[in-house]
Parts: C-alpha cells; sequence; structure tokens
C-alpha cells in the first residue's frame, strides 16, 4: 500500500494506541487521544506564534473598531478608518495563519488514522455487507477467507467482482474495513487508502460497501456513538482548557 504524507506517523499512533490498550477500554482511548491531540496542536500554536504581537493586534482592532463606530461624519471621512480596521485585521491574519495551519498538522494525521482505526469494522462472520461497484454493470460478491486450520477465524476479506455474464473480472483483498476502494489519486499523496488501491487498468472504478460503523456509546442518538463525538469533546475541553490557563492568544 502507498502510504500518504499524513499517514506517515500511522505506526506511532497504532503502537500507543496498543500499549493504552492494557489499560483502557477503547472509549477511554479516544479521550486519551482528544487529551493527546490538544496538548499537540494547542502547545505548538503557542510555541509557533508570536503571542506578543497578536495580543498587541488584538488591541489594535479594537482601537480601530471604536475609531470607526465613534465617527459621524460622512462616508469620505469614515472611509480612511474603515480602510484602516481592514488592515488591521489583515495583517492580524497573516500573525495567526501560518502557525495555526502548522500547529494542526499533527491533528490531521492523527484524525486520518482515527478514522481508520475506530471508524468501521468488518461485518460479524457469515455476514455480507452491501456491495455496490462503478460501472453498475458490474457485481459485486463478500468472500470470506478463513485462515488456513482455523475455519471459524475469517483472516483479509475479499471482494469478487463480476459481470452480467458471471465471470470474474477482478478480485480484490480489503485489507482494512474501509467503505471506499478506488484507483490511486493524486490526493493520495497527502492521505493514503489503509486498505489499498484498484489497479489503474482495472474496469472497476470504484467499490462502496456499507460496513458497520463503531460505537463506543451505548445510548443517545447514533451521531454521538462513533469515535468523532468523544474524541472531539474531549479535543474542545482541553483546547479550551489549555487557552485560558495558559493564556493563549
Amino acid at each position: 500500500m502507498k502510504l500518504g504524507l499524513f499517514d506517515l506517523p500511522a505506526p506511532v499512533f497504532a503502537w500507543l494506541d496498543a500499549w493504552e490498550a492494557h489499560l483502557l477500554p477503547p472509549l477511554w482511548r479516544l479521550v486519551v487521544w482528544g487529551f493527546l491531540g490538544a496538548l499537540v496542536s494547542m502547545g505548538l500554536y503557542r510555541y509557533l506564534s508570536a503571542q506578543e504581537r497578536i495580543a498587541r493586534g488584538k488591541r489594535e482592532i479594537v482601537a480601530s473598531r471604536q475609531r470607526l463606530y465613534a465617527c459621524d461624519g460622512e462616508f469620505q471621512e469614515a472611509w480612511p478608518l474603515m480602510r484602516d480596521m481592514l488592515s488591521v485585521a489583515l495583517r492580524q491574519v497573516g500573525r495567526i495563519a501560518l502557525p495555526a495551519i502548522v500547529a494542526s498538522l499533527p491533528l490531521i494525521s492523527l484524525l486520518t488514522w482515527l478514522s481508520t482505526h475506530y471508524g468501521y469494522g468488518y461485518p460479524p462472520q457469515g455476514e455480507a455487507p452491501t456491495i455496490e461497484v462503478v460501472p453498475a454493470a458490474l457485481q459485486g460478491q463478500w468472500v470470506e477467507q478463513p485462515s488456513a486450520g482455523q475455519p471459524a477465524a475469517p483472516s483479509t476479506p475479499h471482494i469478487v467482482v463480476t459481470d452480467d455474464g458471471n465471470n470474474r473480472v477482478t478480485t480484490v483483498a480489503l485489507e482494512a474495513p474501509v467503505p471506499t476502494l478506488h484507483k490511486y489519486q493524486w490526493w493520495n499523496l497527502l492521505l493514503g487508502n489503509p486498505a489499498g488501491y484498484l489497479p489503474d487498468d482495472s474496469p472497476v472504478q470504484r467499490i462502496s460497501l456499507e460496513l458497520p460503523e463503531k460505537e463506543f456509546l451505548s445510548f443517545g442518538p447514533s451521531w454521538i456513538r462513533g469515535w468523532e463525538f468523544s474524541f472531539f469533546v474531549s479535543l474542545l475541553v482541553v483546547s479550551i482548557a489549555m487557552k485560558v490557563l495558559i493564556r493563549i492568544e
């Protein structure tokens, strides 16, 4: 499988998660990942950003806004004040943008790994997911491959694609529980598909599967039961706490 740039830290994440698994259930591991994501991204932003200049920029924005609000003259008199406020705001964006982008890169890598590791699972043994193949003239069949000597333990499942005459077109191993298989695209340089890719010369353009989504909460609507809710709540709470406690501008 071709790894994307944001997939390079994945082995480290997997190792840490396996170590955490000895101590914590999946839900609490997601909370820990949210804590670590906030710690790294907010800490990196504070280190890279010019905090004093950003604080001064906030004061300049407030001052320029007050000057504009205090102006009771015609548009010709207000225009220089509007232009000054816009200039001050744009300079503030310039101070914040680059550090924020750089600080978000580790978080993007973490989200990429979490979406695969905690997002979907293989269906239970004996059950087949719904498969959609593009082009629609082809059909996909789910095939479980038992491990040698262990008939009850499935190994990597396969998708057999056939045409209208039931002739086999291709067989694809689903190396990871990912709901979409496709050919290699330019953006996979950044974000790889952990399940691999369809061959470039294959007549199959895309395979979509309805895989079961993993749930980590046993209550509430479906949108809070997946990994996203627990992770982002932890991330948000810790980020706000860090902003307040160590005064991140």
